[in-house]
């Protein structure tokens, strides 16, 4: 037995794509592994690349900074790419937070790393702080 059905209208038509926009954003939404993937990993990266700047000089602070500066490149395409164009930051106030809690703290590692250089207690304190505080929003965005 054949199935035959005709085209839609352009009312139709244009009912299904919005439809089918809307299940595509609430399955987004859904799933937060990109958005979580992406602030554990900026503040493991960030962490260890201002504690490893912290406590070298010459060469291998130059290999850390360079290091930081690529796995920070690596993040950012992984994260555009993970999201496949959708925009965390212009819907969601938590990603406002998120990012300037991280970037208060990095802030702060990285004028330890300037002002305090070698200091193996304060490089410590600001490194972990940005893991706590991005591990602290990577668990509220798990839970969102």
């Amino acid at each position: 037995m054949e199935h035959i059905t005709a085209r839609p209208g352009p009312a139709e038509a244009a009912r299904l794509l919005d439809h089918a926009d809307r299940v595509t954003r609430r399955a987004h939404d859904a799933v937060r592994w990109p958005y979580i993937t992406f602030i554990t990993a900026l503040g493991v990266a960030t962490a260890l690349g201002t504690l490893g700047m912290g406590l070298t000089t010459g060469d291998a602070f130059a290999a850390v900074y360079v290091g930081t500066l690529a796995a920070l490149f690596a993040l950012l395409v992984f994260f555009m790419i993970g999201i496949r164009g959708r925009s965390a930051f212009a819907r969601s106030r938590r990603w406002t937070v998120y990012i300037a809690s991280w970037a208060v703290t990095y802030v702060g590692a990285i004028a330890v790393v300037g002002w305090v250089h070698g200091s193996v207690l304060w490089s410590g304190i600001t490194s972990g702080l940005i893991l706590v505080v991005s591990l602290a929003c990577a668990a509220w965005e798990s839970r969102s």
